[in-house]
């Protein structure tokens, strides 16, 4: 029992034990003889021994490979006679008390041969060794291919997991690496933002500065200026201005003459406008299309007239034709009325010739009549055209003399500051008209 559950699950422990030559014939020695029921147990055992040095031989002693030892058992033994020895063991009394409870009661320690765990073990070597006996060379190949290849897929899994973790650490790494890298970037940003405001601030600090600089370098300069202007004007300003004074009266003549020749021609347009507004054919017009009006009403007339001769003239051809038969001053009368109506009916049909002749010279009047009106349409949108024309000239010309007098007024201003004596356009006009008056006089 030592050895069973010492070498049980260790292939090491089984080469050790079968590394000695004596061994192997005691267990195939004591298992083939035929004992006594006593000696049963002792049997069992060592069938338990061989099969557990079957099943877990790792084929490193080239004299008790797994198929040597089965030969053996089945030229020495037999296979039926070894599993019949083997399963001894779990037939005996004492093993079965054993396997009941973890802690059997046993009233003598003679009794207590077999405890609980070795009933265990026993129990689950004993189906895997028979199956191991039974089993033929071919069928341990593929086995042990099969556990081979079981192998190097545990430890290809194996090797999975181990780069699977590896790569969970480097990926771990990572995210802290682009955690820290995030960090840095917000606070780089931060600061940026912080110096960009703080840049602005200097700026603005700058410009500041600049304006206020270059205020005072302005209000010097223009200071002096101004005072050695008014200290140092001389006589050729005082010439020039005055020059330009002149200049600008006449141009204010000028100007004046124009605005008279605009107002006139305006005037002008105007009358026209109403001479031809006046003297349009607009009375003609409503006369025209009146008789026209009474010619349509005199054709409808006679039409109407005309359908009624046709209508009679027709009944009477049918009354002559139905009294055809009765001859004499009858049939007489009815082709006087016949001829008669015929007369009257030539004579509407050119009374309408005639009055459709006179509709037609009326129509061609009208038309006559309505492009006349149209030319003087036209003519008066051109007029009332040059008239907004000359309006708006006319305010652009008095904008200019606006314009003018003002700078004469500034003029005036200026030389009066100046202390030269200015005369002003009541005194120029009092002037002129004392010299003309004293040439009238001399004449």
């Amino acid at each position: 029992m030592l050895l069973c559950t010492w070498i049980s699950n260790c292939p090491i422990a089984v080469t050790h034990f079968l590394h000695n030559q004596d061994n192997v014939p005691f267990l195939t020695a004591q298992i083939s003889e035929n004992l006594g029921e006593d000696e049963r147990l002792v049997q069992g055992l060592c069938a338990l021994l061989l099969g557990i040095c079957i099943y877990y031989n790792d084929n490193s002693l080239e004299n008790y490979t797994k198929e040597k030892l089965k030969q053996l058992i089945e030229k020495r033994i037999g296979k039926e006679n070894f599993v019949e020895k083997l399963g001894f063991i779990t037939k005996h009394e004492l093993y079965s008390r054993a396997a009941l409870k973890p802690q059997p009661v046993f009233p003598s320690p003679e009794q207590m041969l077999f405890d609980h765990e070795f009933t265990k073990l026993v129990k689950e070597l004993e189906g895997v060794i028979t199956k191991a006996v039974h089993k033929s060379s071919e069928e341990d190949k593929k086995e042990e291919e099969v556990k081979k290849t079981l192998e190097q897929h545990d430890n290809i899994v194996t090797q999975y997991k181990e780069l699977i973790r590896e790569q969970d650490a480097q990926i771990q790494e990572l995210k802290e690496q682009v955690a820290s890298m995030t960090t840095q970037t917000d606070q780089m940003q931060a600061t940026i933002s912080q110096q960009l405001s703080q840049i602005q601030q200097h700026k603005d600090q700058y410009n500041i500065l600049k304006l206020k600089l270059g205020k005072d370098n302005q209000s010097q300069p223009s200071t002096q200026a101004d005072g050695s202007q008014v200290n140092g004007l001389q006589t050729e300003e005082l010439s020039q201005l005055r020059e330009e004074l002149e200049e600008l009266r006449k141009q204010h003549t000028l100007l004046q003459t124009q605005v008279g020749d605009k107002d006139a021609l305006i005037d002008s347009l105007k009358s026209a406008a109403q001479t031809s507004e006046s003297s349009g054919g607009g009375s003609d017009d409503t006369e025209l299309l009146q008789e026209l009006e009474a010619l349509k009403s005199q054709v409808q007339s006679q039409l109407a007239d005309i359908n009624q001769l046709k209508t009679e003239r027709q009944e009477l051809l049918r009354r002559a034709e139905a009294g055809a038969a009765y001859a004499g001053p009858s049939s007489d009368g009815t082709s006087d009325a016949i001829k008669e109506l015929e007369s009257r009916l030539s004579a509407q049909m050119s009374e309408t010739e005639r009055l459709k002749e006179s509709q037609a010279g009326l129509e061609q009047q009208l038309a006559s009549a309505t492009s006349t009106v149209a030319i003087l349409q036209t003519e008066k949108t051109k007029l009332q055209s040059e008239l907004q024309e000359s309006k708006k000239e006319q305010d652009d010309l008095l904008m200019l003399l606006a314009d003018q007098d003002q700078k004469i007024h500034g003029l005036k201003q200026r030389l009066k500051d100046l202390g030269e004596p200015v005369e002003d356009e009541d005194d120029i006009d009092a002037r002129e008209q004392t010299s003309d008056e004293e040439d009238e006089d001399e004449d």
